[in-house]
């Protein structure tokens, strides 16, 4: 089962995922086997919304150069983004299930 096709079932079994990016990370966290104690499930609750805190530091690192990673993390990021990109629609490698 793909990423894709466990979050649509996730979703589908339990309608409270629907509204929550945190609690389906921490499904999807237990699922794989990550093992958070309840205090620490509160912590990540509590947290900003992951997608903001990385949107805020790309946001920072184009409109102020000298905030920009250095050059070997740049390169990694854009072959992760490739690869991503490349393997969307081919998430075998998730193996949820």
């Amino acid at each position: 089962m793909t990423l894709k096709e466990k979050i649509k079932s996730l979703l589908n079994d339990y309608p409270k995922l629907r509204n929550s990016d945190k609690e389906l990370l921490l499904v999807i966290f237990r699922i794989k086997g990550v093992g958070l104690t309840d205090k620490q499930e509160q912590m990540i609750r509590d947290l900003p919304a992951f997608e903001s805190i990385t949107r805020a530091r790309r946001k920072a690192q184009e409109e102020i150069s000298a905030l920009q990673a250095v050059e070997e993390v740049r390169q990694a990021r854009q072959v992760k983004e490739t690869e991503y990109r490349s393997e969307y629609c081919n998430q075998e490698k998730f193996n949820y299930k």
